[in-house]
């Protein structure tokens, strides 16, 4: 690859460019993997916390490293982006805005009009969450779109950049074993649980704001639905994959908001008040079963569920195969566990088949539960990190596990009705830390006949 590159931090100096950004990019420098790199921008306010970068950017990579004062609601900050672009003529230029999300659509609107003189090709990758409800990701669309066209925006989710979040395709679509039972016929559930042991960890502000629906449901849940649910392409394309996700979320069925109650459960652990300083109704733990309506998942109940404090560490995608016939468990006198195929995304990246087999005391008698794993790290090494993944495909103009337009409002479209109940309603569970969750969520799967799984 000899493109020749320039990225352009706007955020520079804050939490992700210093934690994600920057090391992903010094590992794909030294892989080789971005071209020909002739500037790395860091553009923010605190220049004390960048210079560690300046450094160890200079002298190991001799990557030109510039820090340039940078305020995004100033007008006369991007004017001094002007005299870099110029030096920059025929370069690709990469904005990638590790911003606080009130900030993109000023910093957009005013990038713009900048670049308004300049033929340079041009990117601009954008963080999640993208919008804080419907109504806003239609605006900050509409302002992408006055400035870029859809090719060179990246709306990104780092959860696509998950080496099991892909191989949810890879194993689908590889093997014709699962996907001739991979529909309604043979599966009773489908669930995914993204669950976390820690609180709000310095993200007091931001998470009050938005909340377990909007930080992880919308976005990276749903995403991994898609994946789960989708057709198989008629072509391995960026636009082909994508077509497919928004014919899964087209075919979500929608929640009226009369109806959020039989759907959709949200708590709060005992504390959050405590520790954010302030009365809130933010939930940190939400339970969804949503129900697609077409040919393949009709009748099939997918399960979301996701919260902060909770008693372990665990972001899995569970398929729960159909009980066997109820005559062959009256044979043995007990029911044989259903089979499930679990995607696990952390804390490790493994697949888990989970299957019935004779028992010690003969073939007679009820059947006992074992399982094959296959550990990912061990069969390909150690996977990349996943803001490693999506910057290389940033540069090689990949946009397979990028979310597109219109992908991205139907998302919004989906929990929407479940956004605007909650503001009126006042049923917020509270649960104890260490816990799975309100005693709620667990009754609201039980109506059902099931129960949450884990492997």
């Amino acid at each position: 690859m000899d493109k020749r590159i320039a990225f352009f931090i706007l955020g520079g100096t804050g939490d992700l460019a210093r934690r994600k950004l920057y090391p992903g990019i010094e590992r794909l420098v030294k892989k080789g993997k971005l071209g020909k790199l002739v500037g790395l921008y860091a553009l923010g306010r605190e220049k004390g916390k960048i210079e560690e970068f300046e450094e160890r950017f200079s002298k190991e990579l001799s990557v030109p490293f510039k820090f340039i004062e940078f305020d995004v609601r100033d007008r006369e900050s991007y004017r001094k982006l002007i005299k870099e672009f110029e030096s920059l003529q025929g370069v690709e230029l990469i904005f990638y805005l590790a911003l606080p999300p009130d900030l993109f659509e000023t910093a957009i609107t005013h990038l713009g009009p900048t670049l308004r003189n300049f033929t340079n090709p041009r990117k601009i990758v954008v963080e999640k969450p993208f919008g804080f409800d419907l109504e806003s990701a239609k605006r900050l669309n509409f302002q992408l779109k006055r400035y870029f066209t859809e090719e060179e925006i990246y709306r990104i989710d780092h959860f696509l950049g998950k080496l099991q979040v892909q191989n949810i395709l890879s194993v689908r679509f590889s093997n014709y074993i699962f996907e001739g039972i991979w529909n309604k016929n043979f599966i009773d559930n489908v669930q995914i649980s993204a669950l976390e042991t820690v609180g709000l960890e310095g993200r007091v502000s931001y998470y009050d704001r938005v909340g377990a629906l909007r930080d992880m449901v919308q976005n990276h849940m749903l995403q991994i639905l898609s994946f789960l649910a989708m057709e198989p392409p008629a072509v391995m394309g960026a636009e082909e994959i994508r077509d497919e996700k928004v014919k899964v979320l087209e075919s979500i069925r929608r929640i009226k908001v009369s109806e959020v109650k039989d759907f959709a459960v949200r708590g709060q652990y005992k504390g959050y008040r405590e520790e954010l300083g302030r009365n809130s109704t933010t939930e940190t733990f939400v339970a969804l079963k949503l129900y697609i309506e077409n040919f393949r998942w009709e009748g099939v109940p997918f399960y979301l569920r996701t919260g902060k404090k909770l008693k372990e560490k665990k972001t899995q995608a569970i398929i729960v195969f159909k009980e066997v016939p109820g005559n062959f468990g009256r044979l043995l006198g007990c029911m044989p566990q259903q089979n499930k195929l679990a995607f696990e995304i952390a804390p490790k990246n493994r697949l888990v088949f989970k299957f019935q087999v004779m028992p010690p005391s003969g073939l007679l008698a009820c059947t006992v539960e074992s399982s094959m794993e296959a550990d990912m790290a061990e069969s390909i090494g150690e996977p990349p990190e996943a803001y490693e993944t999506l910057l290389e495909d940033i540069v090689s103009g990949d946009q397979t596990l990028f979310i597109r337009e219109d992908e991205s409002e139907l998302a919004w479209e989906i929990v929407q009705p479940i956004i605007e109940s909650w503001r009126e309603q006042e049923d917020l569970y509270l649960y104890e830390p260490g816990s799975y969750g309100p005693e709620e969520a667990q009754k609201f799967i039980e109506k059902d006949g099931r129960s949450w799984v884990l492997v």
